[in-house]
């Protein structure tokens, strides 16, 4: 293979040394590589995957687009990279504090990076989320293999269709990733950092979650933190140091992603409203907004946790008796625990920790310390990590 002929954002071979695709489109003379990024075309990871261009950074995580050699496949490549705490030296990542604090904090991280990664892959029915291939650990990081999400985020879809769409509309598309995030609630998955760049409009007219989100690690003590937070769509309590994740956040996150796609603008920044009341109403903004619609969206915006949906099936559900009363839809609402196709993962995570409890002692791949305490914190229901967003 000449890699020198192959387009770095479709990994496919454009027959001649020439920098924009005629395939893609792309732009190779445009790429912007940063010193701690992964090569691209020159870095093969776990002697399979051949890296492409950088599709997206955040504070946790470098993605790239990358081919699959075997299969000649495009997927994409999450590298566990956490901003200000990683340094490159060639392909190796080194942490830049070398403390006892630093490394158990890496070590958190890269736990929870692969037990996460895991739990979706096993995750079924997730028709709103990214499909996880496999994970492994390379130069002294964690990887997770994804399928490429080919299209626009939320974002384009939105300037594309005039800045905004209607509730009905917004419903409809969303409605896949609300289901599958409910399935991840379920597990006691949180994505934190919902938000229109986080969700992609594919090819095929579906939505789907482009990022699970890695912003769920728990901190050590004694290190400095830095927020992450994308205002418009962070719940107040995340802007905060040692605050409790849960399923709430993720309520309060699709809800201002709701209100973006209704009003055609983000809520005002979360941290900065004095009240309930203090936020533009919907239908100041997008006028014919179902009055019932607006009530959902602004319950789902409370500044409160105790006063917003318990969790995203409670969002969800009550959306979905919205558009059923205005004939959007016909199916019927189906109770929290009751029979249908709103029912409940039929795998409870009793059943899916055990399965990989199973797995991690043949291969050592999950620690079993952190699934068991992970499971304890679901049967009794309640949040027993204090979460820090380190930078």
């Amino acid at each position: 293979m000449n890699t020198e002929y192959l387009c770095m954002n479709c990994m496919r071979d454009k027959q001649h040394p020439i920098s924009v695709c005629p395939y893609c489109g792309y732009d190779s003379d445009t790429c912007q590589m940063k010193p701690h990024h992964l090569a691209p075309l020159e870095t093969i990871l776990d002697g399979r995957y051949l890296l492409g261009r950088v599709l997206g950074e955040g504070g946790f995580g470098i993605t790239y687009a990358a081919l699959d050699l075997q299969t000649g496949q495009r997927v994409a490549i999450k590298e566990l990279f956490i901003a200000g705490l990683f340094s490159r030296e060639n392909t190796c990542t080194v942490l830049v504090d070398n403390s006892i604090g630093s490394r158990t904090f890496y070590s958190e991280c890269k736990n929870r990076f692969i037990q996460e990664a895991e739990l979706m892959r096993r995750l079924r029915d997730k028709k709103g989320v990214v499909d996880i291939y496999s994970y492994f650990e390379e130069n002294k990081t964690a990887y997770i293999v994804m399928e490429y999400l080919d299209g626009d985020d939320l974002f384009t879809y939105l300037k594309n269709r005039g800045g905004r769409i209607s509730f009905d509309e917004t419903f409809i598309l969303l409605r896949p990733v609300m289901k599958s995030l409910i399935l991840m609630h379920d597990l006691g998955v949180f994505h934190t950092d919902i938000a229109p760049d986080n969700i992609r409009y594919l090819s095929t007219g579906r939505m789907k979650i482009m990022d699970l989100g890695g912003a769920k690690y728990s901190c050590v003590p004694d290190r400095n933190t830095v927020v992450l937070v994308k205002h418009g769509y962070t719940p107040p309590e995340q802007y905060t140091s040692g605050y409790k994740i849960g399923p709430w956040m993720d309520v309060y996150a699709m809800s201002a992603t709701i209100y973006r796609c209704i009003t055609g603008k983000a809520p005002k920044k979360s941290i900065l409203r004095e009240t309930d009341e203090d936020i533009e109403k919907p239908s100041e903004l997008a006028p014919g907004i179902p009055k019932e619609a607006e009530q959902v969206i602004l319950k789902g915006l409370a500044l409160k946790t105790e006063d917003r949906y318990v969790d995203m099936r409670d969002l969800y559900t009550a959306l979905k008796k919205v558009c059923v009363d205005l004939g959007v839809i016909t199916e019927s609402v189906t109770p929290r625990d009751g029979a249908g196709s709103e029912k409940r993962q039929p795998e409870n995570y009793e059943e899916l920790l055990e399965e990989l409890n199973s797995s991690a002692q043949k291969k050592r791949v999950l620690p079993i310390a952190s699934i068991c305490a992970a499971a304890a914190a679901v049967i009794a229901g309640i949040a027993l990590f204090g979460f820090r967003i380190a930078g």
